[in-house]
C-alpha cells in the first residue's frame, strides 16, 4: 500500500509512511490567479502542482480561507493546458459554479483558454414552464436548431457564468444545455455537478463525452461526495409508486410484471416493524414468474420507454437497478408503515474507485475532508493517494472553542428538563455574546423542544427560526434580517442550509452554538455498515467512521459558518458531555481543541472584551 503523508510543518501530527511522489517538472506557466499567497496557501499550491504533474491523487483537508479554488483551478489548468488534459470541476451545488467560474476567469485574464459551466437539462432549459422540457416530453422544441454550433462557439470564446451563457443561447435562438454540451467536449476546463463523473447511470451523466485521453479532475466540497454517491446508488419503492406503475399505459406490455413485484412488495412489507432482507427474497419469485431478476427487468423496461416515460418511471427503475447490484455491499430493508422497501449503497468506493482509477489525477478538497486517511478508505483511494491536512490561514486568537460539560443531549435523556436546561445555557450566551447567535441542533424537534422552553424565558436578543418549508428566497430574506438587526438568536438544524449552504460573511455571526453530538440514531443502516467497516478495517475505523467523524464533520460545517476571513472574530460553544471525553477531543483536527468552560458567562465575556492584533470585537 502506498499513501503519500505529506510532511510539513502545518501537519506536525502526521507520520510519514512514504515520501512526497518525484518532483515532476509542471508546466513553465503560473496561473495562479493573485498577487499573494496566504500563509499555508503556498504549501497547498506546492502539493496540488507536484501531484497534477505526476498522476498522484491527494486528498485535501483544507480549511475555510486556504484558497482552495484559486490553488486547484491553477494546478489543474497550468498540467492540462501543457499536456492537453481534460480538466473537469465538480461541486455538489450549484452556488459553487459561481465561485469557480469568477475564479477561472481571472486566470483567463493570464492566459486565453477555454471554459464551459454546465447544470443539468431541466435547469438550462429556456422553453420548460412545468413539468418536463419539451424535448423529452415531445422530442419537439423551438431552440433545438442549427444554431447550436453557433452557440457552442460563442460559448468557448469566454467563460461565462451558466446564466449568461442561457442569456446568449436565448438571443441565438439556441439551446443552451446542447451548446453548452457540445463546446464541453471541446473546452479546456468544465465546471458541472458531481454526476457528470459519479453517477453509475451513464444515461443520466451530463458531462461531455470527450475524446481526450487524460482527465484531471478536482472535488470542490469532498466530504460530500461518499453520501452522494451512496443516494446515488441507493432506492426505494412504496405502494403508490407500484400503483402508478401498473396503470400506466406506457408499461401495459409490463403489467403482469410490476403485478407479480406487487405482490412481493405487499409479502415483504407485512411484517410489524423494520425487517433486514435479502436481495434473493424479491430476484427469485421475479425469476421465475417474470423471465428476469431485477436488474435485467430494470434494464429491458428502460429500453423499451420513451425517454420522456423513463424519467416518469426513474424511481422504478432506479430501485430495480440497485436491488441486487452490490451483493452484501448494499443493505436492503422493509418496513410496514407505511409500506416501503428499500436499498442502501453501504461501500461508495465500489463506485468511486473505477471512477478514480480512469483519471489521470484527481484533487479532492474540502474544509472538513478529515481526516483524509477515512475518504481514501471510503473512496477506494488508500493504496494510491496522497494524504495532505492544512491549518487554518486564520489567526488562532479570534477563535474561542468552549464545551459546556454539565450538558447532555443523549437520546435516554431527552425531555423537557434536558430542553430546559439547554435553553438556559442559549440565554446565558446571548447576554453576553455581541452581534447574532445561531445555534445549531440534530433535528427540528430537538430545535423546537428548546424553542418552546426558551419562550418561557426572557432572552436578550430574538429568536429567528429554521423550518423544513422554508424557500431559497425566505433564507435569503433571514440572512438580509440577521445582517439588518445584528442582534439575533438563529436556530437552525446540523446538516441544513444554515449549517452549510448559506455564507455568512463580514462577521454576521459573533457565535456558533452546537447543541448535542449529532450522532445519528441507530437503526438497520447504521448497523449494516458498522458491520461492513469493521469486516474491512477493523472495529475501531468503524466506530470512527461509521458514528465519530461523520458528527464531527457536521460540528465543524457548522462552526465555520461563524470565521470567513482572517479579520472574523467568533465563539463556538459546544453543548454536550462528550466533546470533553478524550476519543471525541482527539478525533479533532488539531487547530480545533475544545476547552471546558467553567463559568460560560466569564469565559464568553472575556473573549469578547479583548482585542487581538487590534482587531475590534464583533458587533
Amino acid at each position: 500500500m502506498t499513501i503519500y503523508c505529506l510532511a510539513s510543518p502545518f501537519a506536525p501530527d502526521m507520520e510519514s509512511s512514504a515520501s512526497l511522489p518525484p518532483k515532476m517538472e509542471h508546466a513553465p506557466i503560473d496561473l495562479f490567479p493573485h498577487a499573494d499567497l496566504r500563509p499555508g496557501q503556498d504549501l497547498f499550491l506546492e502539493d496540488a502542482r507536484s501531484c497534477f504533474a505526476s498522476g498522484t491523487h491527494l486528498l485535501a483537508h483544507a480549511p475555510m480561507g486556504l484558497g482552495k479554488t484559486a490553488v486547484s483551478l491553477a494546478a489543474g489548468l497550468e498540467t492540462s493546458l501543457t499536456t492537453g488534459a481534460h480538466l473537469l470541476f465538480t461541486t455538489a451545488r450549484q452556488s459553487h459554479h459561481t465561485i469557480a467560474m469568477d475564479t477561472i476567469r481571472l486566470i483567463w485574464q493570464k492566459k486565453r483558454f477555454s471554459a464551459i459551466d454546465l447544470v443539468s437539462r431541466n435547469d438550462m432549459c429556456l422553453a420548460r414552464k412545468k413539468g418536463w422540457p419539451s424535448c423529452i416530453s415531445s422530442g419537439k422544441c423551438y431552440f433545438l436548431s442549427r444554431k447550436v454550433e453557433e452557440a457552442a462557439e460563442r460559448l468557448l470564446a469566454y467563460p461565462l457564468h451558466v446564466q449568461e451563457a442561457m442569456r446568449l443561447c436565448l438571443r441565438l435562438g439556441a439551446c443552451p444545455y446542447l451548446a453548452a454540451q457540445k463546446a464541453a467536449d471541446q473546452a479546456d476546463v468544465v465546471v458541472g455537478d458531481y454526476n457528470l463523473l459519479f453517477r453509475n447511470d451513464t444515461s443520466e451523466r451530463n458531462g461531455p463525452s470527450s475524446h481526450r485521453t487524460e482527465q484531471l479532475v478536482i472535488v470542490d466540497e469532498g466530504h460530500n461526495l461518499p453520501a452522494r454517491i451512496v443516494d446515488a446508488n441507493s432506492g426505494e419503492l412504496t405502494g403508490a409508486l407500484l400503483e402508478r406503475s401498473i396503470s400506466s399505459p406506457s408499461l401495459r406490455r409490463y403489467r403482469d410484471d410490476l403485478i407479480t413485484l406487487e405482490r412481493e412488495f405487499r409479502r415483504l412489507t407485512s411484517g410489524k416493524g423494520r425487517a433486514r432482507i435479502d436481495p434473493w427474497e424479491l430476484d427469485e419469485t421475479l425469476a421465475q414468474n417474470c423471465g428476469a431478476e431485477s436488474g435485467p427487468l430494470a434494464e429491458e423496461l428502460r429500453l423499451a420507454l420513451s425517454p420522456l416515460d423513463v424519467e416518469r418511471h426513474r424511481p422504478l427503475l432506479e430501485f430495480l437497478e440497485c436491488w441486487s447490484a452490490y451483493g452484501s455491499s448494499s443493505v436492503r430493508f422493509s418496513e410496514p408503515l407505511p409500506a416501503r422497501l428499500t436499498c442502501r449503497l453501504l461501500e461508495p468506493s465500489l463506485v468511486a474507485g473505477p471512477i478514480f482509477d480512469r483519471i489521470s489525477s484527481a484533487l479532492v478538497m474540502s474544509g472538513t475532508l478529515h481526516p483524509p486517511e477515512m475518504f481514501a478508505d471510503i473512496l477506494g483511494l488508500a493504496d494510491r493517494c496522497a494524504l495532505r491536512r492544512y491549518r487554518s490561514p486564520f489567526p488562532s486568537e479570534n477563535r474561542l472553542v468552549l464545551v459546556a460539560g454539565d450538558v447532555s443531549s443523549r437520546f435516554r435523556l431527552r425531555g423537557e428538563s434536558m430542553y430546559a436546561n439547554i435553553a438556559r445555557k442559549l440565554v446565558q450566551a446571548s447576554e453576553v455574546v455581541p452581534g447574532n447567535l445561531a445555534a445549531f441542533f440534530p433535528s427540528y424537534d430537538f430545535m423546537n423542544g428548546v424553542a418552546f422552553q426558551m419562550r418561557k424565558l426572557e432572552s436578550p436578543k430574538r429568536m429567528v427560526s429554521e423550518s423544513r418549508e422554508l424557500s431559497k428566497n425566505e433564507r435569503d430574506a433571514m440572512v438580509m434580517d440577521l445582517r439588518r438587526e445584528r442582534d439575533a438568536l438563529l436556530m437552525a438544524t446540523l446538516g441544513g442550509s444554515f449549517a452549510e449552504g448559506i455564507d455568512f460573511s463580514d462577521n454576521l455571526l459573533s457565535a456558533v452554538v452546537v447543541v448535542g453530538f449529532p450522532l445519528g440514531p441507530p437503526n438497520l443502516e447504521s448497523e449494516a455498515l458498522r458491520a461492513r467497516l469493521q469486516s474491512k478495517h477493523g472495529l475501531q475505523k468503524a466506530m470512527l467512521y461509521s458514528q465519530t467523524y461523520p458528527a464531527i464533520s457536521k460540528v465543524l460545517q457548522a462552526a465555520g459558518r461563524a470565521i470567513r476571513s482572517e479579520k472574523d472574530r467568533a465563539a463556538i460553544l459546544l453543548l454536550d458531555d462528550r466533546y470533553l471525553l478524550p476519543s471525541v477531543k482527539s478525533s479533532f483536527p488539531d487547530d480545533f481543541r475544545p476547552l471546558p468552560a467553567e463559568d460560560l458567562r466569564a469565559s464568553l465575556g472575556s473573549f469578547f472584551s479583548s482585542v487581538p492584533n487590534g482587531h475590534a470585537p464583533a458587533q
